[in-house]
């Protein structure tokens, strides 16, 4: 009886150590499985240029992000009671020559001290890159490897950031950032300058940019922009809508003009490759020089801007008093006369209107500044030149100073972790 309990036992231990050994192993091979594969996710960058959400996503979070999926934003980016005004998507403004692909939030008092108010997380993800570039903070979110919020001009970043930072971050490097935050987390301050916000989705590519290599070869991002309307809560949506000032649809504005065969849209220097640019020109390497955008007002979409990244060695923008449709400008339409105004917005009441909160805002053209001339030479080309300081009957005709744009169909990739 004694043997039998004896053999029993020892049959027992040995499938309990069986049984230990074979879970050790198991979880052995798990934590290499999972330590493999998130050095394997973390060594694949992506691709800029891919029309692969996912290989997009990794692209723009440097390898940081997981899952796929948008999410309900259930925070604003500032406490409404903080926030001035909203401006729209849109904007042309001095370097900023196409129009941009972010939204401000002005704060009541523009002109507080830095760091003065918070900005929060959206939705619950990672922060996955940290910029510090001239005096101004840039956080990019991945809330899924398709979907990402961005916050630029921040004044400072929160601790729980700063703590985050991996050993060796530099002010000027994204690094190895992984950073998980919450809903309503603070992801930083801002103060005396408006914050920049923006959304990602890769799985949408924005059809008003008709080639998205001449975008991702510098800005990846850009093409995959969404309205921020469309992914909010009922709840924050109610909240910020009371501090937009753009009364047309869509709220948020818009940044894709291109349509084809027509003077609308974005148009790139030939030879410049593209939105990149950064070949000389006139003596200058800035990228926007080579740029030019015939677009609606980003406010008043009824009233049309001419924004030039070279004019008298300048960038600048004016309001085109003669023409209420750049689409109707066409191959077959020969050449055509621009007159530029210097532009200036009214609220109802016919007052100027200075940053400020208001709705039923108009844009002017007022003192004239110079005349353009533009001539569709093909479907995806155009002549362009501007005479300052002339009204449209004394310009004659083009001259040997006369430009040639595209839409940035000769664009290649300058910037990408693994296209070329």
């Amino acid at each position: 009886m004694y043997k039998k309990q004896l053999h029993q036992d020892g049959f027992g231990h040995f499938l309990l150590f069986l049984l230990i050994v074979l879970v050790l192993g198991f979880i052995g091979f798990a934590g290499y499985k999972v330590s493999h594969d998130t050095k394997h996710a973390k060594s694949n960058l992506g691709d800029a240029n891919s029309l692969d959400p996912m290989q997009k996503g990794l692209a723009l979070s440097n390898g940081q992000c997981t899952g796929t999926g948008t999410t309900t934003l259930t925070h604003a980016p500032m406490d409404i009671r903080d926030v001035g005004n909203i401006q729209p998507y849109g904007l042309t403004l001095d370097d900023h020559v196409t129009p941009v692909s972010h939204e401000y939030y002005y704060q009541v008092n523009q002109s507080a001290p830095k760091d003065t108010y918070p900005v929060y997380a959206t939705a619950d993800g990672v922060v996955v890159a940290v910029n510090h570039v001239d005096n101004a903070w840039d956080v990019e979110l991945s809330h899924s490897c398709t979907f990402q919020s961005s916050y630029n001009l921040l004044t400072s970043i929160s601790p729980q950031i700063t703590k985050g930072l991996p050993a060796g971050w530099g002010a000027n490097s994204n690094g190895d950032v992984h950073v998980a935050v919450k809903a309503g987390d603070v992801i930083g301050y801002v103060g005396g300058q408006s914050l920049d916000f923006e959304l990602h989705d890769t799985t949408k590519t924005a059809g008003g940019l008709l080639y998205r290599t001449a975008y991702n070869n510098r800005e990846p991002f850009k093409v995959n922009v969404v309205r921020p309307l469309d992914y909010f809560s009922q709840a924050v949506k109610a909240q910020v809508l009371t501090r937009y000032i753009r009364t047309a649809e869509p709220r948020d504005g818009k940044f894709d003009y291109d349509v084809d065969g027509t003077a609308s849209g974005n148009w790139f220097l030939a030879g410049t490759n593209g939105y990149a640019g950064g070949n000389s020109i006139d003596g200058s390497t800035q990228y926007f020089v080579g740029h030019l955008a015939l677009t609606p007002d980003y406010i008043d979409p009824t009233a049309m801007a001419f924004s030039t990244g070279n004019f008298q060695g300048k960038s600048a923008q004016f309001a085109a008093k003669n023409i209420t449709d750049w689409a109707s400008i066409t191959p077959q339409s020969g050449v055509v006369k621009i007159q530029l105004a210097q532009r200036t917005y009214q609220k109802p009441d016919g007052s100027q209107w200075f940053n400020d909160y208001s709705t039923g805002i108009t844009m002017h053209g007022t003192v004239p500044k110079g005349t353009a001339l533009i001539q569709m030479t093909g479907k995806q080309t155009m002549k362009v030149e501007v005479f300052p300081s002339q009204l449209p009957e004394q310009v004659n005709g083009f001259t040997g100073a006369a430009k040639i744009y595209n839409r940035g169909q000769d664009a290649h990739m300058v910037q990408s972790n693994n296209a070329t």
